[in-house]
């Protein structure tokens, strides 16, 4: 019985033995990678132009005019947007929040109602107005106000002034 073990031990070790064996090409793969070198930058000549003394003393003036007037006609909000001055009136188009910049994360600071007037003071680059409401300075989202007055608001300053 002894020798029946062994033997069935030993076959089993031989058949298992046929699987552990390493058959090389078939699933060797072998990856070339090229390397490139990164291109030093270089430093391009620059151009200088030699200017005359009129054309400088002219290029002086139109460019304090032009940066006095921009200026005046361009603020900031709190949080560095430019606004170009503008007095104007806005018509809520529909609920509008009122806030403290000109970014829907702002602080809220009021809600309107569709159709209620709001003074603009200035537009905002990214879209937003600046509006003067209740002698605070709010902003209000572009898309939810409008520079025609509503219907309704039309019809009752008609009627009001009859």
């Amino acid at each position: 019985m002894k020798k029946k073990c062994i033997l069935a031990l030993i076959a089993a070790a031989a058949f298992m033995s046929q699987g552990c064996g390493f058959t090389e090409g078939t699933d060797a793969v072998v990856t070339v990678v090229d390397a490139t070198p990164t291109p030093e930058p270089t430093e391009a000549p620059e151009a200088t132009a030699t200017p005359t003394p009129e054309a400088e003393a002219a290029a002086d003036s139109t460019a304090a005019a032009d940066s006095t007037t921009q200026a005046a006609a361009t603020e900031q909000t709190p949080s560095g947007i430019n606004v170009q001055v503008q007095d104007a009136t806005y018509y809520a188009v529909e609920g509008v929040n009122l806030r403290s910049d000109a970014s829907a994360d702002a602080e809220f600071v009021a809600g309107v109602l569709s159709g209620e007037a709001l003074k603009c003071t200035g537009v905002c680059d990214n879209g937003w107005i600046r509006v003067d409401y209740n002698g605070q300075t709010c902003y209000a989202s572009g898309d939810y106000v409008s520079t025609t007055p509503p219907v309704g608001a039309a019809t009752a300053d008609t009627a009001a002034a009859q």
